[in-house]
């Protein structure tokens, strides 16, 4: 029902009931003549009194129509403004303009509603534009991030040596490094504790510390005890650095190695099942100052592969909340063929935890590296 046809009845039900009121009177009116025609009580024309009385009330009718008809319609004017400003809000203009109400009663009530409707969607818009913008801004920022983040990651990797990285946000604190030093091939994995922009400034200051002790030739625990003091060295926000760092001598294929709290490499040999390297216990970079970290040695037999990778695999889940496990990497590293290169030995390990997760989300950065001497 639109306010036009509420106002024309409530008009005509006022009318009607004023109607009634009129044609009582007028009945007990014409009572009343008759009884005093009956009685003498009086001598002129009673029935021209009473032709008068009704011309009279049908006038008066019809002028109440049209007085209530106006009245009604002026006090519903409101209404019928603010319906029209309620659609126009309806159809996305929530600026629309809103009728000045002078009184102070319901429709001063419902204005105010309505006004502070408007104000409120209005506001909430304008923080969602805000909003947006800065998600936008923000997200333009943290794809620059990715890049230079990724650009820090040497891709020009020797014939022994391929690796990746796929963070599990825009940015991530996973790492690896390799460097070509003559005869000695230095390559290191990490992670950095937590996830995102704090993690990749960690990863990029543990990187770039990594790529310069490798050129100085030092003694392996020597190396990775400086990382660590540099790492240390206002670390307010105690994050640390799971590290893997390793030489192979190319010519001996003797491997030099320190575990610094990460996860085991897998080592293949040509003629043998993959097994985890066991490796002395030392504590994750960045903890504390100063700590005496141990390497150690392993000869190597030509053909074997070493895979390095850091915990974004092992701890991937599926839907049912199961994680790709130690075992499962193990099964597959040993389905790896001795004729597939390190790119391919990657790209399979990859497929294979992307397999398991099956479109689950990746929870952690993933790094897989792999090298054969």
């Amino acid at each position: 029902m639109n306010n036009r046809s509420f106002s024309n009845r409530l008009t005509w039900r006022i009318i009607g009931i004023v109607a009634v009121v009129i044609l009582t009177i007028l009945l007990v009116l014409g009572l009343a003549l008759q009884y005093a025609i009956k009685n003498d009580a009086v001598q002129e024309a009673p029935l021209r009194l009473m032709v008068n009385l009704l011309i009279v009330g049908a006038i008066g009718l019809v002028i109440l129509y049209f007085i209530c008809r106006r009245t009604i319609r002026h006090m519903m004017r409101p209404v019928t403004e603010l319906s029209v400003s309620a659609m126009n809000m309806a159809k996305g203009n929530f600026k629309a303009h809103l009728p000045e109400i002078k009184t102070q009663d319901e429709m001063r009530r419902l204005h105010d509603s309505f006004l502070y409707m408007q104000n409120s969607i209005t506001d909430y818009i304008e923080q969602l534009k805000t909003t947006k913008s800065d998600n936008e801004r923000m997200e333009s920022e943290l794809n620059v991030a990715r890049k230079i983040q990724k650009g820090m990651l040497s891709v020009d990797f020797p014939t022994q040596l391929h690796a990746m990285v796929m963070p599990a946000r825009e940015v991530g604190g996973d790492l690896y490094d390799f460097i070509r030093n003559g005869d000695c091939l230095h390559f290191a994995v990490g992670d950095v504790s937590g996830k995102g922009v704090p993690a990749s400034i960690m990863m990029a200051i543990t990187r770039a510390t990594l790529h310069f002790m490798a050129g100085l030739g030092l003694p392996l625990h020597e190396s990775i005890g400086r990382i660590n003091n540099g790492v240390a060295d206002g670390n307010s926000n105690d994050m640390f650095v799971t590290l893997f760092i390793a030489r192979i001598n190319m010519k001996t294929l003797r491997m030099d190695f320190c575990n610094a709290g990460h996860n085991p490499l897998v080592i293949v040999p040509p003629d043998g099942k993959p097994y985890f390297l066991q490796a002395k216990y030392n504590l994750a970079v960045g903890l504390f100052e100063d700590f005496s970290y141990e390497a150690e040695s392993i000869d190597l037999k030509p053909g074997t592969r070493i895979v390095a990778y850091t915990d974004g695999v092992t701890e991937a889940e599926n839907a049912a909340l199961e994680q790709y496990g130690n075992e499962r990497l193990l099964e597959v590293v040993g389905q790896i063929t001795p004729d597939m290169d390190n790119k391919a030995a990657v790209d399979y390990i990859y497929r294979s935890v992307l397999a398991f997760a099956n479109g689950n989300a990746q929870n952690d950065d993933i790094t897989i590296m792999s090298i054969k001497v």
